[in-house]
């Protein structure tokens, strides 16, 4: 009996000794897989990649500004130079700093870029995934696995979280307003009004149907407080700032079309059609017709003679007449110097 109760102790001690090693190797492994999920991730709302975009955007209405002054002076299409007094010329002073802010522009469009594709190497992944095997992560019991997702957040969760966060900032659930946006030159327009989110996979559809062949995204703001350019993803919850396109279409010059265009009126055209073909049954069966039924033989209708006319006598008239007479009697040419007789005249 003594001997089976020393059993039983060593054998419990032997397992509270073994929990400390399991909950390190699980934490491990969960610390493991995040660094393998983080590897393969794009970190774009780090505050770097946000001042980026800031950048690109202040920079592209900056270009925007420039151009219509160009645009104003007629710099492009006037052959006279107008020449200051300092000996400058605004023309050239306008063109000259449109070529730095596009180098600019270029230069920050790169750097973005580039922290867009910085991130770990194939070698740093492939140590990641040989520690996983070292450590037996790949070997843990179901149970194990379920509990490390827990803890673990995953990109759709993270992407929940911020759209959560953006509609908890509107007042009311159906007071957006949506917006379809190119993702190619940053472009966009309203598609519904006082709508919800439950309208935007709806309105996702009507936005790729209304640009076919071009990458569109859709994204929305409040009515009340929002403006078109704090619009959001309704994808990703990321503000439209952020887009590395964003306001480019400003860029570009007066006249020239777009590489990325939406054709919305064959979209339209399309609807049309689609409502003109629909196909109506035949209801003139249930239709009650309420008009008498006409007898056959209708009888022949008298044909009434016109009225009599009769004669006019105005001393016969019996209409009340109020008021003196308005027309002077007929006493022939008035002759103002030889009145006909002493007194007033009558009146002309």
């Amino acid at each position: 009996m003594q001997r089976g109760k020393k059993i039983f102790l060593l054998a419990f001690a032997a397992a509270l000794a073994c929990q400390p090693i399991a909950a390190h190797a699980s934490a491990l492994c969960g610390q493991l897989r995040d660094g393998l999920t983080n590897s393969s991730q794009i970190i774009g709302n780090s505050s770097e990649f946000r001042r980026y975009s800031s950048a690109i955007a202040r920079q592209n209405i900056e270009i925007r500004k420039t151009r219509q002054d160009i645009r104003r002076l007629h710099c492009d299409t006037s052959a006279i130079v107008v020449i200051r007094a300092d000996g400058g010329n605004d023309c050239s002073d306008l063109s000259s700093a449109l070529t730095r802010m596009e180098e600019n522009r270029r230069d920050l469009t790169a750097r973005l870029e580039a922290l867009r594709n910085s991130g770990p190497d194939e070698a740093t992944k492939a140590r990641i995934l040989a520690a996983l095997d070292a450590n037996g992560c790949n070997n843990e019991p179901p149970g194990n696995a379920e509990a490390a997702g827990q803890q673990l957040s995953t990109p759709q969760e993270e992407t929940d979280s911020r759209m959560t966060a953006a509609l908890e900032g509107t007042t009311a659930y159906g007071n957006l307003r949506t917006l379809c946006v190119r993702t190619c030159d940053g472009g966009f327009f309203p598609i519904s009004s006082n709508t919800s989110p439950m309208n935007f996979r709806r309105d996702a559809d009507t936005c790729q149907q209304m640009c076919p062949g071009v990458e569109t995204e859709l994204y929305y703001h409040s009515m009340t407080s929002g403006e078109s350019a704090d619009m959001v993803s309704t994808q990703t919850g990321r503000p439209y700032r952020e887009l590395p396109t964003a306001f480019s279409y400003l860029n570009r010059p007066t006249g020239e079309k777009s590489a990325c265009e939406c054709d919305l009126g064959a979209y339209y055209s399309k609807i049309r059609e689609n409502s003109a073909t629909l196909n109506v049954p035949d209801d003139k069966s249930a239709v009650i017709d309420m008009n008498p039924k006409v007898p056959a033989t209708a009888p022949a209708q008298p044909v009434s003679s016109p009225p009599v006319e009769r004669p006019y006598n105005p001393e016969d008239s019996k209409i009340r007449r109020v008021g003196p007479a308005f027309l002077a009697p007929d006493l022939g040419n008035l002759d103002l110097r030889h009145p006909a007789a002493p007194g007033p005249q009558p009146l002309q």
